[in-house]
C-alpha cells in the first residue's frame, strides 16, 4: 500500500514538472512574439540605411554624425585600465582616470586610484585657490576642473578639488566653493602658474 502511494506521488510530481515546462515554453514563445522587431526594413534596405559611407543621409545629418564620432570616447576609456572587462565606475580625483570599484579607494570624501592614493597619504596638501560657484554661472567651476586636468596631463602636477559648502544665514541659502589643493612644497609655484590660466 505504501509502495503504491509512493509511486503515485512520484508520477504526479513527474507530470507536474512536464506541465510546468510546457507552460514555461508557451509563455516564452508568446513573450517573444510580443517583442518589437529590431528593424521593420527589408534586409536589403537595412544593410545600407545605417552605413555612413554610402552618404544616403542629408549632408547636415552626416556632418553631425561625424562630430559625434569625434567626441565619443574610445572603448578603452570607458573600462577600467587594470581590468579591461570591468566598466569604469569611479573617477580618480588626481588623474581623472575611470576605474572599477576594486581599483579605487575612498579617502577624505574623495576617491583615488591605487597609484595616487599613496601620493595623497604621504604628503601634506595645502589650499592653492578657492572659488565661489553658483548655478547661474557654472563656467567658473568648470574652468577650474579643466585647469586641474591640464596641470596633471601636460605639466605632471598632481592636484585635487574639494567641494565645500557654507550656510549663508543672512541670505538664507547655501554657498558652494571649489577648493584646489596641491602638495605643500609646490603651492607657491602653482599660484604663480595659475595667474596665466585666468580662473
Amino acid at each position: 500500500m505504501e509502495h503504491t502511494a509512493l509511486i503515485l506521488i512520484v508520477v504526479t510530481l513527474f507530470l507536474l514538472v512536464i506541465i510546468v515546462g510546457l507552460l514555461t515554453a508557451l509563455v516564452f514563445k508568446l513573450f517573444r512574439q510580443t517583442l518589437p522587431r529590431e528593424s521593420s526594413l527589408p534586409r536589403s534596405q537595412e544593410a545600407t540605411s545605417g552605413d555612413l559611407s554610402t552618404g544616403e543621409f542629408h549632408p547636415a545629418i552626416m556632418e553631425r554624425l561625424k562630430e559625434l564620432d569625434k567626441i565619443k570616447p574610445p572603448r578603452a576609456e570607458l573600462f577600467c585600465p587594470n581590468h579591461t572587462e570591468e566598466p569604469g565606475e569611479v573617477t580618480c580625483s588626481i588623474c581623472d582616470g575611470l576605474f572599477c570599484r576594486a581599483c579605487i579607494k575612498p579617502f577624505k570624501a574623495l576617491h583615488f586610484c591605487k597609484e595616487h592614493l599613496p601620493l595623497v597619504m604621504r604628503h601634506d596638501w595645502d589650499e592653492v585657490l578657492t572659488i565661489k560657484t553658483s548655478t547661474a554661472d557654472p563656467e567658473h567651476g568648470v574652468r577650474l576642473f579643466d585647469v586641474k586636468k591640464e596641470l596633471f596631463k601636460e605639466r605632471d602636477i598632481p592636484t585635487y578639488v574639494e567641494t565645500h559648502y557654507k550656510i549663508n544665514v543672512d541670505q538664507d541659502h547655501i554657498e558652494t566653493y571649489l577648493v584646489l589643493f596641491a602638495i605643500r612644497e609646490s603651492v607657491d609655484d602653482l599660484r604663480e602658474r595659475l595667474k596665466d590660466f585666468q580662473i
